[in-house]
C-alpha cells in the first residue's frame, strides 16, 4: 500500500562582503558565495513493493540586491523526478551531472574565488536521462544521457553527450571517476563551445569534446587532503589541463582550509591558490574569510571575502 508523499522545503543564503582587485580596479562589493543562494522543494512517495518516487525543484535566488535592481530572476538549478528501488535510481530532468559529483571535490571554498568554481565539466544539466546505482560496498556507478533535439545534432544514439562517473566512499577514503562526451553540432557561438549549465548550451559543441577527470579526499585525524586532475580533448592544439590540490584542518566548530590549482588551455596557463577559515556557530550558520589570488601572466586578480551563511 503507497502512503502519502513527504515533501521539504528547503535552501541557503550566502552572503559575502569582497574587494576584488585585478591589478586595474580595486573594488569592494556584496556578492554572494560559492553556496550560491537558492531555495527549493523536494519529497519522495514510498510506492510499495520497494519502489519510491522522488521529485527536487531547486531555484537560484538574488540574494545581494533583489527588487527593481536585479538583473537577474530566478534561474532554474535542478527539476526532476524520477523512480528509485533496489535496483538504483532513474531520473529524468534537470540534474547534477556524474562527472561533477566525483570530480568536484576540490570546490572546498566558500567565496566566490573564480579560479576555484570552475572545473572542466558543468555542475548541472538539463534535458538529462540518468541512472545511478545502488551502494557496494562503498562502489557505486552514475550515467547520464544528455537528449536535446534543439541543437540539431544527427546523432546516431540518440544521445547528444554523456557523462558518466564510478565512485568509492569508505570511511575516510573518497574517490572519483568521471567522463565526459558529446558529438560536434558545427559551427557555434565561442560561448556555446565549452559545456554550459543551461539546457542545449550544456550539448553544444564545435568540436568533439571528450573530458575525463579523477580526484581524491583522505581524511585522516583532524586533517583532510584533496586532489584533483582533468584533462580535456577537443582534437586540436587547444586542449586543456587543470589540477588542484587542497587541504582542510579542523579544531572544534573551526576549520582551515587551503587550494592551490593550475588551469593550462595552451593558450593561458593561469596558477591559483587560496586560504580560509570558517566558525560554525551551528550546522546551519557559518561565517567565513578567505583570501584567493590568480596569476594568468598579464593579468592578476585577487579576492577578499568576509560572509555568512545559514542552510534553513
Amino acid at each position: 500500500m503507497a502512503v502519502s508523499a513527504d515533501t521539504t522545503i528547503y535552501g541557503l543564503i550566502d552572503n559575502a562582503l569582497t574587494n576584488n582587485d585585478n591589478g586595474t580596479t580595486d573594488s569592494w562589493d556584496i556578492e554572494e558565495g560559492n553556496g550560491t543562494s537558492r531555495f527549493g522543494v523536494k519529497g519522495s512517495e514510498d510506492l510499495g513493493n520497494g519502489l519510491k518516487a522522488l521529485f527536487q525543484y531547486e531555484w537560484d535566488t538574488e540574494s545581494t540586491e533583489g527588487g527593481s535592481t536585479s538583473s537577474v530572476g530566478l534561474k532554474t538549478r535542478l527539476a526532476y523526478v524520477g523512480i528509485a528501488g533496489n535496483f538504483g535510481t532513474v531520473a529524468i530532468g534537470r540534474q547534477w551531472t556524474p562527472y561533477y559529483g566525483a570530480v568536484g571535490k576540490t570546490n572546498i571554498m566558500n567565496a566566490p574565488s573564480t579560479g576555484f568554481r570552475q572545473h572542466l565539466n558543468t555542475f548541472r544539466t538539463g534535458n538529462a536521462l540518468a541512472y545511478v546505482s545502488p551502494n557496494f560496498n562503498g562502489f557505486s556507478a552514475a550515467i547520464a544521457f544528455v537528449i536535446d533535439d534543439t541543437a540539431s545534432n544527427d546523432i546516431e544514439d540518440g544521445a547528444d553527450a554523456t557523462n558518466l562517473a564510478l565512485n568509492y566512499n569508505n570511511g575516510p577514503l573518497s574517490v572519483g571517476l568521471g567522463y565526459h562526451t558529446q558529438e560536434a553540432t558545427g559551427a557555434v557561438a565561442a560561448v556555446a563551445a565549452v559545456p554550459g549549465n543551461a539546457g542545449s548550451a550544456a550539448i553544444a559543441a564545435a568540436a568533439d569534446v571528450d573530458i575525463w577527470g579523477l580526484s581524491g579526499k583522505y581524511n585522516f585525524g583532524n586533517f583532510a587532503v584533496i586532489a584533483s586532475y582533468e584533462e580535456k580533448d577537443t582534437g586540436s592544439s587547444s586542449n586543456t589541463e587543470a589540477w588542484g590540490l587542497g587541504a582542510e584542518a579542523y579544531f572544534g566548530n573551526n576549520t582551515v582550509r587551503a587550494l592551490v590549482g593550475n588551469t593550462d588551455t595552451g593558450a593561458a596557463d593561469t596558477d591559483a591558490w587560496a586560504i580560509g577559515v570558517q566558525h560554525n556557530f551551528s550546522k546551519r550558520t557559518r561565517v567565513y574569510a578567505e583570501y584567493a589570488e590568480q596569476d594568468a601572466g598579464a593579468t592578476d586578480q585577487s579576492e577578499f571575502a568576509l560572509g555568512v551563511r545559514h542552510d534553513f
